[in-house]
């Protein structure tokens, strides 16, 4: 979206927001500078709905908003901007905001973003850039298949290698996911093609479906809301992709929360079924995730928790709490391992990895392994993508664009704009942010002995399909990984920064 620019071009780098409202609020951002609005009239409204009222008062600005799971700081809850876009997806943002009162963040100005120390360099790069945006197959604006067709096309790729999610992880093969690809969706619901701050490949994608316009569904969302719910119809994806960001709560949990208690029903284990493929009453359980629902209210606590509540621990597909999305670790081992591994649970986007998924061989996207790399350099070169993507995501950049931009654009792209040469760092910095997320889990009770895949993963075969009798056995590739990482000694930041001590 355009949040980021905007909060940029009013001369920050970042909110830190301590204490609690005493009454539902909004936070507004302008050239004059902070100030809260009492927003207590807004309470149990849906968050695409607040975005649309704060931007009616105050005028051409960004909104950042929760719906009613973040006001009742349910573990799920996101955070919605520019009328329908998910921030901070998988993480529980949206129940930070409610545990501060905070409805929604409003920030309007008219200055524009600062310019770059370096004009002529930066001139410069942007052409190189252009070029290789128009060469890229992937990403050119007219031509390119994830411009033109949107991250869905993901789903021809992961279902002819029959690496989906399908039935809640238990099966990868279905001849139906050509029905929810990125070709069908240009044929179907699309209504435009959208972007993030001025960017020229316009990835994004607005939607309408049963008469309402959102945005998405992305791939995400769509193989877990979709064929990991046996859900076939991208109208009904599109609607409860809408309804999730409008209640508030991750499309992608709350797939996968119903995909679990679908299974759930299937076994017997619960009183009050759900059918596979049932979009009606998936459509009310998301609402009861909102607002009043016993039902809703276990769901919105992720697929983890609802497995466990009904006693069947072993179903949810979940790595520290947060469930797999995208593909199948049985299928796509590397995939596994990532998921493994991530300090924030296995919460890792398809796009931010593509190397490690052999599915996308299909676009032309080169795996940083192949059937002859041996274990060791696998964990290495893993690690490395790591600590790469780490340091990128610290920039802000976005993940497509990693698909034909080397580091040094990136780099270069740093030294215009704020006169600074961080060649030298920039790995150490994605290593360094690594090992602070992993103090904080071990803070917070997460062990390392949390950072496996479920059995269900590395236990239970494959059913069906060329991927038949496949496990994910990658214990060896996480051993010589733990031998990679560094300890979680942060002492030196801490001396540093003692406010975080």
């Amino acid at each position: 979206g355009y949040a980021a620019y905007t909060l940029a071009a009013l001369g920050y780098s970042a909110l830190y927001i301590t204490g609690r409202l005493d009454k539902l609020s909004a936070m507004v951002l302008s050239d004059e500078g902070i100030s809260f609005v009492d927003v207590e009239m807004l309470r149990g409204l849906g968050a695409v709905e607040t975005c649309a009222a704060m931007r009616l008062l105050g005028g051409d600005a960004r909104v950042l908003a929760i719906g009613p799971a973040g006001e009742r700081q349910l573990p799920i809850a996101t955070v919605v901007n520019d009328m329908g876009r998910s921030s901070g997806v998988r993480h529980g943002v949206g129940a930070v905001f409610g545990s501060k009162n905070l409805k929604a963040i409003v920030m309007r100005t008219k200055k524009p973003a600062q310019p770059p120390r370096n004009p002529t360099r930066y001139s410069q790069l942007m052409r190189r850039l252009k070029a290789k945006l128009d060469a890229s197959p992937l990403l050119n604006l007219e031509k390119g298949l994830l411009a033109v067709h949107g991250t869905a096309v993901a789903a021809e790729a992961l279902g002819s290698n029959e690496a989906i999610p399908v039935k809640n992880y238990t099966l990868t093969t279905t001849e139906k996911y050509p029905l929810v690809g990125g070709r069908k969706m240009s044929e179907t619901v699309l209504v435009r093609r959208m972007t993030c701050s001025f960017c020229p490949v316009s990835c994004r994608r607005e939607t309408v479906a049963y008469g309402v316009r959102g945005e998405g569904p992305d791939y995400a969302q769509i193989s877990s809301l979709g064929t990991n719910c046996m859900v076939f119809d991208l109208a009904q994806i599109s609607y409860m992709t809408q309804l999730c960001y409008e209640m508030g709560v991750d499309p992608i949990e709350m797939g996968n929360s119903l995909a679990v208690y679908a299974d759930l029903s299937e076994k017997g284990l619960v009183g009050k079924r759900l059918g596979w493929g049932d979009f009606e009453k998936m459509c009310r359980l998301i609402h009861e995730t909102g607002h009043v629902g016993e039902i809703g209210v276990i769901l919105g606590h992720g697929a983890a928790y609802t497995a466990r509540y009904y006693g069947a621990e072993e179903l949810a597909p979940s790595v520290k709490n947060i469930s797999i999305q995208n593909a199948d670790p049985r299928a796509e081992k590397a995939w596994g391992v990532i998921n493994a591994v991530e300090n924030y649970g296995a919460g890792c986007h398809i796009w931010v990895y593509p190397n490690l998924v052999q599915s996308f061989r299909k676009y032309g996207i080169q795996t940083i392994f192949d059937e002859n790399t041996s274990e060791e350099t696998i964990a290495r070169r893993i690690y490395q993508k790591q600590c790469e993507v780490a340091a990128l995501d610290s920039l802000g950049v976005c993940a497509f664009s990693r698909l034909v931009f080397d580091i040094s654009d990136y780099l270069d792209g740093f030294d215009a704009v704020y006169g600074r040469e961080v060649a030298d760092v920039f790995l150490g910095v994605g290593e360094n942010v690594l090992r602070l997320e992993r103090y904080l889990n071990n803070l917070y009770g997460v062990s390392d002995e949390e950072y496996m895949l479920p059995r269900k993963f590395t236990e239970e075969p494959l059913p069906t399909g060329k991927h038949r009798g496949e496990i994910c056995d990658v214990e060896t590739i996480l051993r010589q990984y733990s031998r990679l990482r560094p300890s979680t000694d942060v002492s030196s930041f801490l001396n540093r920064f003692p406010r975080l001590g």
